[in-house]
């Protein structure tokens, strides 16, 4: 199978969310988190099973499909259950719940390997499945229903909180900080093996592993904000170290692995973007009825991201070279900070 059809049958799992994200929000905020997530799991559960056994490569993909439905639903009713969750701590809660992500890359790396050695795929799906399935079993034991909210705004709930300024600037800087942590994490490999003896493979199984730190990077916003530091102060904090580390990692003369340390200091510092975002979503919907659908709408833009991100940073790497590659991605954080500069919560301490 050539390499680009096999790219896309792991990207294509994110489509659902990247199309219509805001109307997955939507879903949630009418028949509630806890539903929708339940709802969301068995349908990638279901999908994951049988990706196992592909008839074929168009099947392959329409599976996948299913399973980027089912975990957008997942996502999006997830993120609303990390904020009600745990009242007075939602900011922890919401930045703990964003380092799904580094840690979901890490354990498909390593699935990815698996599978690629002794576990043919449809083990892998098996297991998946079954993982996917426990999770909608423990949610229903363990999170308590919340009755869904049927506030209606002119022109529908959904459409009132895409037109939502703070909500829009919030989503549209997870996007950008979104694509910039994935096109790093795709352009680091193919920069670090050019200037070793290592080959892309070997300079990515080490990127892997420099990445895994940014977990701590996305729960620790959630700390900070928890004691009264402003989303601004974290966030241009972060974002002014990550811009600086990812410069040093890729684009300055330094032995491997010093751009290993800066770039595991990037993935550190870039983690706490998502992460404050995170926690910002409860206060940058227009009321506690529309949560769902801006969980939604942030959903959506970070799919786009996730999707544009490595193929833009590395179409421009292949053109122009590694410095203009990584300027790109130091002007997409300052775009991320500039979407979001005017949201009034962004300045002052997150209320509990």
């Amino acid at each position: 199978m050539p390499l680009g059809l096999a790219g896309f049958a792991v990207s294509c799992v994110m489509l659902p969310g990247a199309l219509a994200g805001w109307r997955f929000g939507a879903l949630v905020d009418r028949f509630g988190a806890k539903r929708v997530a339940i709802a969301g799991l068995l349908v990638a559960a279901a999908a994951s099973l049988c990706s196992g056994f592909p008839d074929s490569f168009l099947i392959l993909v329409i599976l996948r499909i299913f399973e980027g439905f089912g975990y957008t639903l997942l996502v999006v009713a997830a993120t609303v259950i990390a904020a009600r969750v745990a009242p007075g701590q939602s900011a922890l809660a919401l930045s703990v719940w964003s380092s799904f992500a580094p840690i979901g890359f890490a354990l498909g790396q390593w699935a990815a390997a698996f599978a690629a050695g002794p576990a043919p795929l449809g083990v892998i799906g098996v297991v998946h499945s079954a993982a996917l399935a426990a999770a909608a079993v423990a949610l229903h034991a363990a999170v308590k229903s919340h009755a869904p909210a049927r506030e209606q705004h002119e022109g529908g709930a959904s459409w009132h909180v895409v037109r939502h300024a703070p909500a829009q600037r919030t989503a549209l800087a997870f996007g950008a900080t979104c694509a910039v942590l994935l096109a790093a994490v795709a352009l680091a490999p193919v920069v670090l093996a050019s200037r070793s003896q290592l080959s892309v493979a070997q300079a990515a199984s080490l990127t892997a592993l420099a990445a895994l730190p940014g977990i701590v990077g996305r729960i620790a916003p959630g700390w900070l904000l928890g004691r009264g530091v402003t989303p601004l102060a974290v966030f241009l904090s972060a974002g002014i170290i990550a811009a600086l580390s990812i410069l040093a990692a890729l684009a300055a003369p330094v032995p491997l692995w010093w751009a290993l340390a800066w770039f595991a200091l990037f993935q550190i510092a870039g983690g706490a973007l998502p992460g404050v975002l995170s926690a910002m979503i409860p206060h940058v919907a227009p009321g506690p009825g529309q949560l769902g659908s801006v969980s939604g709408i942030c959903t959506q833009m970070v799919n786009i991201g996730n999707l544009l991100g490595p193929p833009l940073a590395l179409a421009v790497y292949a053109a122009a070279g590694t410095l203009t590659a990584v300027v790109l991605l130091v002007a997409l954080l300052a775009a991320s900070a500039y979407a979001i500069l005017h949201v009034g919560v962004f300045r002052r301490g997150l209320e509990q």
